[in-house]
């Protein structure tokens, strides 16, 4: 593709996302189904395992002890595989979708590699869709999983000398 194309299509998709109409903050997720006029709709049986992944993780089980636990239960992933990867339940855990927000640009396109976005403005839609957990529920498991992140621990010890 072009450039002179490329940045066209970026202008396009960064004007839906200021004026709220993108149909990206529209995109279905594990726990929702789409109702019958096209809009987010909690699926009660997949948004009951969402709020549990939540709970569990907030009462201090691990991402093998969930992954487990789903598994012993017969709860297939998202997927549809017998078993959840940590990598899903994170994916899970960090997705504000559940708090009934959506958050636009997160990521941007940095030669060829998808990276966080700390340059371009991000764009958040409040009371976009009903939501699963709270606010507050989400942001304590934010900070538990940064807590718990490795690299995190790394970090800390390199800045702390340990």
């Amino acid at each position: 593709m072009n450039k002179e194309k490329s940045a066209y299509i970026t202008a396009g998709l960064r004007k839906s996302f200021r004026n709220g109409t993108s149909k990206l903050a529209n995109r279905l997720c594990y726990g929702y189904e789409f109702d019958e006029h096209g809009k987010l709709a909690v699926f009660v049986p997949e948004a009951m395992i969402v709020l549990q992944i939540f709970n569990s993780y907030n009462s201090g089980d691990s991402l093998g002890e969930i992954a487990d636990a789903l598994a012993a239960r017969g709860i297939l992933s998202p997927s549809g595989k017998p078993s959840w990867s940590r990598e899903a339940l994170g994916k899970l855990l960090r997705n504000e979708k559940y708090t009934g927000r959506v958050r636009l640009q997160k990521t941007i396109v940095q030669s060829g590699k998808q990276v966080a976005n700390k340059e371009v403005e991000q764009y958040l839609y409040e009371n976009s869709h009903p939501a699963i957990i709270t606010v507050e529920a989400f942001e304590e498991t934010q900070m538990r999983l940064l807590q718990r992140s490795k690299s995190l621990q790394r970090e800390l010890a390199f800045e702390q000398g340990w």
